[in-house]
């Protein structure tokens, strides 16, 4: 369980909020505002190490190519 003082909770709110989400109920809800409010909450979890993230593509991403 994360600690009381956890910046998350207050975010995931914000984030609510700010898509026009600000109560439980769901009927109704827009359905973009729903997908795009559960996109970020799954990559915060993973930002977090809660969910494994997405490998990104970086300069490690993937061997060099010998033609350089």
């Amino acid at each position: 369980m994360p600690p009381a003082d956890d910046p998350f909770f207050p975010w995931l709110a914000e984030q609510a909020r700010r898509l026009g989400l600000e109560t439980a109920l769901t009927d109704g809800a827009d359905p973009e505002a729903l997908c795009t409010l559960a996109l970020l909450t799954l990559q915060e979890l993973a930002a977090r190490g809660y969910l494994p993230a997405e490998p990104e593509v970086g300069c490690w991403g993937r061997p060099r190519s010998r033609a350089n």
